[in-house]
């Protein structure tokens, strides 16, 4: 038996092997953080990680990475502050100061703040969580967390928090994978997104639009045009066939992006993508 981290109702329904419960009013999953193996150190997120780059690939997922942000600066621009929640590198708070933005940062990885230190002040980046931050009260125009809340296991008390630091009429700005999604489904484990124990909570739109409205958010606006993570659908349907999938394989599988990306675009016009970006007034 748990509380919903939504709610606070009560639940005993498991999933995935009993390590996640789930609340079906809220549509929720989060980690049976009993059951949570532990993570120590950066989880994964240390130098080597930032500091991709030396694949011949690598090319593409920045210029990809480039096109699929462009909805979030438009979205937050002629904003004066902005804080980027989980920063890592700090690339996106530097494309914020290039449009002109106060930008900060925030990120639990020591090794992420360094290298954010290259781009922005120091004087703007905090190692640490958000709460741990403590940013003044109303002191953003807006708030972006780019698959930051998948990690977090109090998701009221940080959606509480982001209300606290924005002004009235800030703007929230969140992406995270999307577990009602038709290719979540059909892996179920094996879903790209899935990730334990690194995501300890899985949301559906309707569990976000509850969590962030109970928080005291209004109009929470939810897109699934969101074109990142195109390989997901591909790799969902490998994983249902149960063929494995190293790195040599994504590689040969490349040029199927092509035949899947016309699929992935039409369950996004379904409702039903990969990844979904919610926006939220305070």
């Amino acid at each position: 038996m748990a509380n919903c981290l939504i709610c606070n109702n009560d639940t005993d329904r498991r999933r995935f092997g009993g390590r996640f419960f789930y609340c079906p009013d809220c549509d929720f999953h989060f980690a049976n953080r009993g059951a949570l193996p532990a993570v120590g150190g950066d989880a994964g997120y240390g130098a080597d990680y930032y500091k991709r780059g030396s694949s011949p690939f690598d090319w593409m997922f920045r210029v990809f990475t480039v096109l699929e942000q462009g909805r979030i600066f438009a979205a937050v621009r002629g904003c004066r502050r902005v804080l980027d929640i989980g920063c890592g590198s700090g690339w996106m708070a530097e494309r914020l100061q290039q449009q002109g933005a106060e930008a900060y940062g925030v990120d639990t990885s020591k090794a992420a703040i360094a290298l954010a230190g290259e781009k922005v002040a120091p004087s703007q980046l905090r190692c640490g969580t958000l709460a741990s931050a403590r940013f003044d009260t109303g002191f953003f125009d807006a708030a972006v967390a780019v698959h930051v809340l998948e990690h977090v296991e109090d998701p009221a008390a940080f959606a509480t928090e982001a209300r606290r630091i924005l002004k009235d009429g800030g703007i929230l700005l969140l992406r995270i994978p999307n577990l009602a999604s038709w290719e979540a489904r059909l892996a179920g484990e094996q879903w790209y997104h899935f990730d334990y124990p690194f995501h300890v909570a899985h949301y559906s739109p309707r569990a976000v639009t509850r969590l962030l409205e109970r928080c005291g958010f209004q109009d929470v606006r939810i897109s699934f045009t969101v074109t990142e993570y195109r390989q997901t659908l591909l790799y969902s349907v490998l994983s249902a066939m149960r063929i494995p999938l190293p790195f040599w394989l994504k590689i040969v599988l490349l040029p199927l992006q092509v035949v899947f990306m016309p699929l992935a675009c039409l369950l996004a016009l379904l409702d039903n993508s990969g990844t979904i970006e919610v926006v939220a007034r305070k």
